[in-house]
């Protein structure tokens, strides 16, 4: 989530992102800094794990040293789709959605 402005204590918020693979040995920081969210990395394998690291800057310099996350690379696009979908309507403010399909080992993505 951005800072409030109530929390820069100067002008021109920027966002120093950094990821790496949870790994050390597999790679090194990369880094991107930004205006506001979101980051958009490309070139990353399918759903693999990353430490994460977002630090706030500004004029008057870096805030303070950011705590590491994990989070995971996107997904890829289904090699199969849901069949046999149906939609029940519970309330006006729910809904239950279902579906099925059937896939073979050659269909997953790993």
């Amino acid at each position: 989530q951005p800072l409030p402005p109530g929390d820069w204590n100067a002008p021109e918020v920027r966002y120093r992102v950094q990821w790496r693979p949870l790994e050390p040995a597999l790679g090194r920081w990369r880094e991107d800094t930004v205006g506001a969210p979101p980051v958009v990395v490309g070139d990353t394998p399918t759903f693999n794990p990353y430490e994460i690291r977002v630090q706030a800057v500004n004029e008057a310099g870096k805030g303070p040293e950011p705590s590491v996350i994990i989070g995971y690379s996107g997904e890829d696009l289904p090699l199969v789709y849901p069949e046999n979908v149906g939609v029940e309507i519970l309330n006006s403010t729910s809904v239950r959605v279902r579906w099925s399909f059937e896939v073979n080992s050659q269909e997953l993505r790993g």
